[in-house]
């Protein structure tokens, strides 16, 4: 092969592109457009409550603490922390959920019960609480009292901001009813270690894949049939340029298109919705690997397409099926059992969820089998398009 050849094929392509329009708005505007819209649609933070959920390791030694309080509990109740619990959820902020006993009977199973749950806000409530704090106030030492823990999801800023200002907001009241100001409540803060993904995190990475879809499977449908009408393919017989040559011309064209569209859609998602993307090998060998399997199937398509005005239909019965069954838009799992199963007999499934396996989640062995099927896949049907793919007329 001549590079030199190639490289001049390859620039008339990118200067034919440059120059329609069209093609800049749907390979790179429209997909844009989509994450502006979606994400604006789906990733908007709300108002209403906060569920806070309560992991009480002393309820039983509540009695004690209402009875050591006497009238500086408001209601009717016998047990502190049914009076606590009644005051937080009547600020309209904050919701209590109780963690029982046999989720979590210990900080350990808390702890995996936190993770397994991917709860964001937890309060626990030491041992020996109301001991302590009975001993403070009799003794009126509040360094005798223990403290009251808030893990806190670390990426939920804003919720722990406000949940902290309840809290302390309402143990300031507390201390005052108590003790005339003495600080025998408390509590400190402890980070809950836990990914957060949003609806922006699986879009994005579905959207990198349909766009590398259109482009390569509308690019070498257009540009096939469109030479073929014009006699383009039969008058290169003629020239030194070998089939070879422009199919590489082609392919690496597509490919780097592919590439640009990746990283402008990246960089908004990065931008506009603070997406944390991982740059890792197997996101940059499944879209070349998809590249490559969606021009084949383009190449194979326009094998029957003869008509420059059929092409688009042609295109489009490829693409279309894939674009609303094979998890793009919607997880997988929003759909009927029927549509799951035909959803992985779509190359766009595995190029959607081996992208969100390299890029969002880090899962390096999701993302190596999703890797190894669009690669063999591509390879199959790209050898299929150049063998099918002629530039004699009938």
């Amino acid at each position: 092969m001549n590079p030199k050849i190639i490289a001049t094929d390859f620039m008339a392509s990118l200067k034919n592109y440059i120059r329609n329009k069209g093609s800049l708005f749907f390979s790179i505007a429209f997909p844009v457009i989509l994450i502006l819209l979606f994400g604006a649609i789906f990733s908007g933070g709300g108002g209403g409550s906060y569920d806070l959920y309560v992991k009480n390791f002393d309820y039983k030694n509540g009695e004690f603490i209402a009875s050591m309080m006497n009238e500086s509990i408001p209601g009717n109740f016998t047990n502190f922390y049914d009076a606590l619990y009644a005051q937080l959820n009547s600020t309209g902020i904050i919701k209590i959920k109780i963690i029982n006993d046999k989720d979590a009977s210990n900080e350990k199973e808390l702890e995996d019960y936190v993770q397994s749950k991917k709860l964001k806000s937890v309060m626990v409530i030491p041992e020996n609480y109301g001991m302590k704090l009975g001993m403070a106030m009799a003794n009126e030492n509040a360094s005798l009292a223990l403290n009251i823990t808030l893990m806190l999801d670390q990426s939920e800023t804003q919720r722990n901001s406000i949940i902290i200002s309840v809290i302390s907001q309402f143990m300031g009241q507390s201390n005052l009813m108590i003790a005339g100001g003495q600080n025998f409540m408390r509590f400190n803060t402890s980070n809950i270690i836990q990914e957060k993904f949003d609806y922006i995190d699986f879009f994005v990475p579905g959207v990198i894949a349909l766009t590398v879809m259109t482009n390569s499977v509308f690019g070498v449908i257009e540009s096939n049939t469109k030479f073929r009408k014009k006699g383009m393919l039969r008058k290169l017989l003629t020239t030194p340029f070998t089939r070879g040559e422009w199919i590489m011309a082609k392919m690496l064209f597509m490919l780097f298109m592919s590439f640009v569209s990746t990283f402008v859609i990246i960089i908004v998602g990065m931008v506009v919705w603070n997406l944390n993307v991982h740059f890792n090998v197997y996101m940059f060998v499944i879209i070349t690997s998809a590249s490559f399997a969606f021009a084949g199937m383009g190449m194979i398509v326009t094998r029957f397409v003869k008509d420059e005005e059929t092409a688009p239909a042609a295109a489009n019965i490829i693409t279309f099926p894939m674009m609303f069954l094979a998890g793009i838009f919607f997880p997988l799992e929003v759909m009927p059992s029927f549509l799951q199963v035909v959803a992985k007999f779509m190359p766009l499934y595995y190029v959607g969820e081996g992208l969100r396996d390299a890029m969002i989640f880090g899962d390096a062995s999701g993302a190596l089998m999703n890797s190894l099927v669009i690669f063999i896949f591509a390879a199959v049907v790209f050898a299929i398009g150049v063998a099918v793919t002629s530039w004699k007329e009938k």
